[in-house]
């Protein structure tokens, strides 16, 4: 953490939050120990077997541990997925209250859903609530022996359920740990990746060929897009839940591959938007929000869009998010507003997901990367992204638990940029830090004595009511006054001075025209990097079209510059088209998979850029 971010009050507040587990570095060097023997023990030409053995073997080592605190069930199909015998087992682990015990749950996945391994395996704490959270981490690896990728999540969750059971007491809420089976995609998956493939490209000569035929293949192929992803682990186990099991799930996090590059908190994902045609999914912002009020509390650096695949959080993602519920849940909306009944929204599960990652790590067909092959070794996986992982979760199991909130991430004259707003009989004071160390802005609201002469203002700072991240300050203010029950109203001042905790802070309006063309220029670009981010596939279609009708346009140039050139070229078609579309797809992988998401990445400078041009900037005097 860097010095002078937060207060000494707040840093013995996150001392204390992460008390209640051994010290992290600690923690971080069993975890590379772990993954060390791990990886010594696997042998390659049974790999799959092996993850298999190895999760049994530390169940083993767990039960003769806790003794009689560990209770063995199984998990099957079908509308009665825990019979009656395994029933009275979980009762009698619910109903202990000696001290903290596990279920632990076997489900094997049925024959369609096996890429990899064959087998999910649940390790429940149950808590004083039957409310659950629910950590997952796949432990499957394929082509190589996955130190990184999910050797490292795999270990995290271990130590968080040892942590549970060695505690003196139950945790608050149930603790779910998942070692979700078949998250990779294996030779099934790479087949049906194969063929998704083939089918974008024949719904890209259906477009530029008016080639039916070519968009009936593509209508054909498009099922593919939910089956080529692996996540079919995570997925088989969450069909088996009730729909009291799926309303009692606080929040979901999948832990994968956090041992190498900058963390990721995933607000988008391309390879799961590819699924957004199919499957719409919710909304991440409430478990994202907490992701990342952790990270900021702790000086950790992070980004929002990952550039490709997926992992077991979207199992999650999905449940009430298909298009036949979605068009049920419209139905039922319109209902509602026709004959004035109360409109109940569908179930939705919180879940994302931290994911470590960096140029060169990634699938090796579009980085050149380590995971995925033989080169994802325990000396390629480093303390750090494990050291801020465990800080994150650390500050989520407590915010979900009730634990409080850190007060205040920053101290009053640390602040940049102010908004003033009436709201209900008072005023409140939003101010943001938007030069902070991570590149993105931390705000914070206050409670304030406001006296307002004409465009002038003064404001007495009496107590925080909150705080947050988001890119504008309105919609922090809207957040805090939806919390409060206040409404709220902007006030027009020019100026502002802003007196409390010993600091007298002036701040004032810059906003003649040049800026205001640069704010209209910064919400513009911000605007379509938002609508990039939500219709993803359908970007990628619009760029394939563009490609080849740039394509056609440069050849029918060069067909009128060069006859001869022209002859030649329809004597070799088939060469000429294979190449043209490889090349093709090898300019929409690079934009897709490297220059567009690094450029939604980025949106927010643009938003928060136009925000803090429309507000008032801090002058010295």
């Amino acid at each position: 953490m860097e010095p002078g971010l937060i207060a000494a009050s707040e840093r013995r507040a996150l001392d204390a939050v992460h008390a209640r587990y051994a010290p992290v570095n600690d923690r971080v060097a069993a975890i590379l120990e772990n993954i060390r023997s791990d990886c010594r023990q696997l042998a390659s030409e049974t790999r799959n077997r092996g993850n298999e053995r190895q999760v049994e073997e530390f169940i083993a080592r767990l039960s003769a541990e806790v003794g009689n605190r560990a209770y063995e069930v199984s998990r099957r199909g079908g509308r009665e997925p825990v019979g009656p015998e395994d029933a009275r087992r979980w009762e009698a682990a619910c109903r202990r209250n000696d001290a903290p015990c596990v279920v632990i749950e076997r489900q094997r996945l049925s024959a369609l859903a096996v890429r990899t391994t064959r087998w999910n395996y649940l390790f429940t704490v149950p808590g004083a609530s039957e409310d659950r959270v629910v950590l997952v981490a796949h432990y499957d690896t394929w082509r190589g022996p996955g130190a990184d990728d999910n050797t490292t999540g795999e270990e995290i969750l271990k130590q968080y359920l040892l942590a549970d059971l060695r505690a003196g007491r139950r945790p608050a809420l149930t603790h779910t740990y998942f070692m979700a089976g078949s998250e990779e995609c294996g030779l099934v998956g790479l087949t049906s990746q194969i063929l998704l493939a083939l089918g974008l490209q024949a719904a890209n000569l259906a477009l530029t060929q008016q080639d039916w035929l070519y968009g009936a293949l593509a209508v054909a192929l498009a099922p593919l897009a939910s089956y080529r992803f692996g996540v079919s682990g995570s997925r088989e186990y969450v069909k088996t839940l009730s729909a009291d099991e799926l309303r009692r799930i606080r929040g979901v996090v999948s832990i994968d591959s956090v041992g190498d590059g900058r963390l990721y908190i995933p607000r988008g994902t391309m390879g799961a938007d590819f699924l957004h045609v199919l499957i719409p999914f919710g909304d991440y912002d409430s478990i994202n929000d907490l992701l990342e009020e952790a990270a900021h509390l702790h000086g950790i650096k992070y980004n929002n869009f990952l550039a490709g695949g997926t992992t077991d959080h979207v199992s999650f993602l999905e449940v009430n998010n298909g298009l036949w519920s979605r068009a049920r849940d419209v139905v039922r909306r319109a209902a509602a507003r026709l004959t004035g009944r109360r409109y109940t929204p569908p179930l939705r599960i919180p879940a994302t997901a931290l994911v470590a990652m960096v140029p060169g790590k990634a699938s090796p067909i579009v980085f050149g990367g380590k995971i995925h092959t033989p080169r994802d070794t325990p000396d390629r996986v480093y303390p750090e992204p494990l050291r801020e992982t465990l800080l994150i979760l650390d500050y989520f199991f407590h915010r979900l638990e009730g634990g409080t909130r850190v007060g205040e991430p920053r101290f009053l004259d640390e602040f940049h940029y102010a908004r003033l707003y009436r709201a209900g009989d008072g005023h409140l004071l939003a101010l943001k830090d938007a030069v902070e160390h991570n590149r993105r802005n931390v705000n914070g609201v206050y409670r304030v004595k406001a006296t307002i002469d004409g465009a002038r203002a003064v404001a007495h700072v009496q107590e925080m009511v909150g705080w947050g991240v988001e890119t504008r300050l309105r919609d922090q203010v809207a957040d805090t006054c939806a919390r409060l029950g206040l409404s709220w109203e902007r006030e027009r001042i020019a100026q502002l001075e802003v007196i409390g905790d010993g600091t007298r802070l002036h701040f004032a309006r810059k906003l003649g025209p040049w800026r205001r063309l640069a704010q209209l220029y910064h919400r513009a670009v911000a605007a379509c990097q938002a609508v990039v981010r939500r219709f993803i596939f359908v970007t990628f279609f619009v760029l394939a079209y563009v490609l080849a009708q740039a394509f056609g346009w440069a050849f029918d140039v060069a067909f009128d510059l060069s006859p001869r050139f022209a002859i030649w070229v329809a004597s070799h078609t088939t060469v000429t088209l294979v190449a043209v579309v490889v090349t093709e797809l090898a300019i929409l992988l690079y934009l897709m998979a490297r220059r567009i998401p690094t450029w939604i990445d980025n949106g927010y400078r643009h938003e928060n850029r136009a925000d803090n041009l429309g507000s008032l900037r801090r002058v010295r005097e």
